[in-house]
């Protein structure tokens, strides 16, 4: 990585911490990197396809007359545009800091925590306004899941994995179910799951039921709950609390890997322009003597998109 200027060092050393520190989170409290894998490229700006139904939906003719040639197909796609930004922040490490706190944290790394923490809390907006703004179709679980006693949840979220498969025909371990924490809370007090506790896992407690458990249940790939949570009030006002994914909506999406090929059904991703940014994200620092202090700087250069065809890949759950 060739840093801007001479005074800029790239620090191959807090961009493979930063990278670990990523993983540590999405597997715990961000979900963004898991429903839109990064997919990298070397060109900031550009073209992808967007798969349309006609690739899964309509039947070609197989058949091959005698001596005759075989039938042709195309797939069909549209074409999306993809436009990456950089989004960074740097946080100075004073020296007489460093030296106070020398015994009991070592500063560099403290500071790449915190601006990770926030780099990965910006993506997770992104991705999560990029779902709530998509334009699909609302469908209303048969009775709010608050309701335990007559909701049936197992029921809601069957019959939207049956919908996806039938729509381009992913098996089931290629879905996902994105369930903000409240509606995940709601979900295993309901009578249907504890029913199916019974049988599932004798002697479970509903409460203590992890999204693993609740996968293999469902029969699918992930059971993805976001945890991330971020205060909406101006600088100076009382906290309060916003979850980043809005509760009372849940998502069935088919999700792919990392590194996945575009032509690979998926629901979204996040594409890296890696001529800036080789690393997620890149770690740099450089002196300023003005202020005694070493600047570490964390960026990266995304965009992240939509891939399929509107309700293609995507079953959105309302009211539950």
């Amino acid at each position: 990585m060739r840093p801007e200027s001479t005074s800029v060092s790239f620090r191959a050393d807090l961009s493979a911490f930063a990278q670990e520190y990523n993983e540590k989170m999405a597997a715990t409290y961000f979900i963004g990197d898991r429903v839109a894998p990064i997919f990298e490229t070397d060109e900031c700006s550009g073209h992808y396809p967007i798969m349309k139904r006609e690739n899964f939906k309509k039947p070609a003719n197989t058949k091959r007359t005698s001596r005759g040639a075989y039938n042709r197909i195309q797939g069909e796609f549209g074409r999306g545009t993809y436009d990456c930004e950089e989004n960074g922040l740097e946080y100075p490490v004073d020296d007489a800091m460093r030296r106070k706190y020398a015994g009991l944290f070592k500063s560099e790394k403290a500071a790449v925590r915190i601006l990770n923490f926030q780099l990965l809390m910006a993506r997770e907006r992104r991705v999560a306004s990029l779902f709530s703004g998509g334009g699909f179709t609302n469908t209303n679980v048969s009775t709010a899941w608050s309701t335990s006693a007559s909701a049936v949840p197992l029921d809601d979220i069957a019959t939207g994995i049956n919908t996806l498969s039938d729509k381009c025909g992913v098996a089931k371990q290629d879905v996902g179910l994105i369930i903000p924490r409240a509606d995940f809370q709601e979900m295993v007090q309901t009578d249907q799951v504890n029913d199916k506790i019974k049988y599932t896992y004798p002697g479970s407690q509903p409460a203590l039921l992890k999204p693993t458990q609740v996968a293999a249940m469902l029969e699918i790939g992930q059971v993805l709950v976001p945890a991330g949570v971020y205060d909406s009030t101006e600088e100076g006002v009382a906290e309060t609390n916003t979850q980043i994914w809005t509760a009372g909506v849940c998502y069935l999406v088919v999700l792919c890997q990392a590194k996945d090929d575009l032509e690979v059904p998926g629901a979204a991703r996040t594409i890296l322009w890696t001529a800036d940014s080789p690393t997620l994200p890149v770690t740099e620092s450089y002196r300023d003597d003005e202020v005694r202090a070493d600047v570490v700087r964390s960026r990266e250069h995304t965009d992240e998109v939509l891939i399929g065809e509107t309700d293609l890949f995507v079953y959105k759950l309302t009211n539950t």
